[in-house]
């Protein structure tokens, strides 16, 4: 859903991001901001270098240098997308969403019906919870949890809780909360008895795993029994749901986001108990399937936070079939899958309690491409016959049909078409691909780079470097290729009002080269302009545009406030990178005059030179 500026503003102004910062890493005051210990995982330190700036609404860690604002930090932290994001604040401001431009009274009904759903997971799930804490030390389930080694930290993290024995434990809870059953039912929490009045609980005397959403809310559950029972499934899955769509989630994603994104890789695995238990081995990085296939909704998720995947695979005959299946999938989402299966027929928790975490770690470096790994399956007894060629060509066929990069197609064209022992031409005409530029044909001992005849690589075009078009990368503003002078420019002028003035009154903003540097300070400067009143929250609304958000903070001098401040000092810094931005701007205008000049003489760009010397020269006298 598209929200609108307005309301972007609105929940932004709503919100504190100190308050949600607070949430993961203690905040303390230090001068006019807050410092803490950075809370993103891949960074662990022992003295606090995350500043948080109140005023602004901005953070910025000086240790591993991520910056941004509420946004981003939801989206780097926990994984959510720019709408996910804007309504978990509006809901946690209870800010109501905006219906949509066009009445729509069925679908007015199905967002007020989703919500409701939401409400009745959310008691459940505190019941589920409530009933676990509340089981004595020699009960079952948690004989259980310790056989299995839950720590409580994972428990809470997770929100795993019990359902006890009774038909009807659930179902009273509901019904004193005044729940009307017919919900409940419709959340495939109780359902209706065959025959009699009433309803009873669907899920008894289980191990529970709620399943949220990115924003957090329990959305469905998975249950596992305590003790086998011939009659009853090992893991009993809540039914799909309004609010739950099996193809559309993946369990754990809402705890692991964060150290996806940070170790930028995912580990796929197949169980809630693998994915808990890896998580407390201390490998967090996952995510976990539930009880079906990968599917490209999925896909499209982990490509929000990764392009790099481990699909981490049962050793039986079925997890390979599942490493067959995902294949295509992973690959169609434009990722870069590898794969690993363990020995044994052992599963993820299996292995990490016989070999420990550190020896899965050193598997899931050693991982094969998934590619690969399939391939080598397939050609299991391969003889190189030529029906069998014909016949693996027919399985590659449309695995190559999924693949939207076309580099990395060619790529394993060459290494299958070597592996079957085929040419490079016949493979590629076998699989149904049409010639597609630069490949690499399999030679006896290494592969030589080789040219599709008449290719002719594009003229690069030498006015492009200072097209302001060319600094819009992906839809952010790039500032690859600013000078330092620039860089510090950037960040002193955002810093504080009285400097962002003193650039606005000196018209700094011509001598600015750089494109994307330029872009960024026009677009302060209109916001600026429009309302006065908005400095303190430029540094916010910029970092959304931005390629590199931490280039817009200057990390010395110290902030106003801070012991090490100087305000002296900081006004020369200034004066001092306005005159290296202007100094900068002369001497490549008149460099690019010289060029000129050569091509074409004039009297009028002779003049032009030795003005921008002139303007040079009187520049570093002052």
């Amino acid at each position: 859903m598209r929200f609108s500026q307005d309301f972007i503003e609105r929940v932004s102004e709503a919100n504190n991001l100190v308050d949600i910062i607070s949430q993961y890493t203690q905040l303390k005051q230090s001068g006019s901001g807050l410092m803490g210990r950075c809370p993103f995982p891949d960074h662990v330190e022992k003295t606090a270098s995350f500043s948080v700036s109140e005023v602004k609404q901005v953070y910025h860690c000086f240790g591993c240098h991520k910056s941004g604002n509420l946004f981003s930090f939801l989206r780097d932290l926990q994984g959510m997308s720019f709408p996910e994001a804007v309504e978990y604040l509006a809901n946690r401001a209870s800010i109501a969403i905006p219906a949509p431009e066009k009445e729509d009274p069925a679908r007015d009904q199905a967002a007020d019906k989703k919500k409701l759903l939401l409400k009745v997971n959310k008691l459940a799930a505190d019941y589920f919870s409530e009933q676990l804490r509340r089981a004595p030390h020699d009960h079952p389930v948690k004989k259980y949890i310790a056989s299995r080694g839950l720590s409580q930290e994972v428990i809470d993290t997770f929100g795993i809780g019990y359902a006890i024995p009774e038909w009807d434990g659930l179902e009273r809870v509901l019904q004193s909360k005044q729940v009307p059953m017919a919900l409940a039912e419709e959340a495939r929490l109780v359902k209706a008895r065959n025959g009699k009045p009433g309803y009873f609980d669907l899920f008894r005397d289980r191990l529970m795993f709620p399943i949220f959403s990115a924003m957090g809310e329990p959305i469905a559950f998975g249950g596992r029994y305590l003790e086998k029972k011939e009659t009853e499934p090992k893991y009993l899955n809540s039914p799909e749901t309004p609010v739950f769509i099996k193809g559309r989630v993946l369990y754990g994603l809402s705890q692991t986001a964060r150290y996806i994104r940070s170790d930028d890789q995912a580990l796929i695995v197949e169980g809630y108990m693998d994915l808990v238990s890896l998580y407390q081995a201390g490998i967090r990085n996952c995510v976990a399937t539930m009880g079906t296939a990968l599917t490209p909704d999925h896909g499209k998720m982990l490509k929000r936070m990764t392009r790099n995947v481990v699909a981490l695979f049962d050793g039986d005959s079925a997890g390979m079939e599942a490493a067959e299946r995902s294949l295509p999938i992973l690959l169609a989402a434009d990722l870069y899958p590898k794969g690993l299966t363990l020995p044994n027929n052992m599963d993820p928790d299996d292995y990490v309690k016989k070999y420990g975490a550190e020896a899965l770690k050193v598997e899931l470096e050693r991982a094969p491409d998934l590619f690969m790994l399939i391939l080598n399956r397939w050609m299991e007894g391969y003889r190189g016959d030529a029906p069998e060629k014909v016949k693996l060509a027919d399985k590659l066929k449309p695995l190559f049909a999924t693949i939207p990069d076309q580099r990395l197609r060619d790529l394993y064209l060459a290494e299958a078409a070597q592996k079957m022992a085929v040419t490079l031409p016949w493979l590629r005409q076998a699989v149904g691909l049409q010639s597609s530029g630069p490949v690499y044909s399999q030679g006896p001992q290494a592969y030589a780079r080789t040219v599709q005849p008449n290719s002719q690589a594009p003229k690069a075009n030498p006015t492009a470097a200072s097209d302001a078009s060319d600094s819009v990368e992906g839809g952010k503003i790039s500032l690859k290729g600013a000078s330092k002078a620039e860089v510090m420019l950037l960040g002193l002028v955002l810093k504080s009002r009285a400097n962002f003035e003193s650039f606005v009154n000196e018209k700094v903003l011509e001598s600015v080269a750089h494109a994307g540097a330029k872009k960024i300070l026009e677009k302060a400067t209109d916001v600026y302009r429009q309302d006065l009143n908005k400095f303190d929250k430029l540094t916010s609304l910029l970092v959304s545009y931005v390629d590199h958000p931490e280039l817009l903070f200057v990390e010395a001098p110290a902030a106003e406030g801070d012991p090490g401040f100087d305000e002296e000092t900081e006004a020369k810094l200034l004066r001092d990178c306005f005159k290296r931005v202007r100094d900068n701007f002369l001497r490549d205008q008149a460099k690019q005059l010289a060029l000129d000049l050569k091509s074409a003489p004039s009297s009028e760009k002779l003049e032009q030179i030795m003005k921008a010397h002139r303007d040079r020269l009187s520049l570093n006298k002052g």
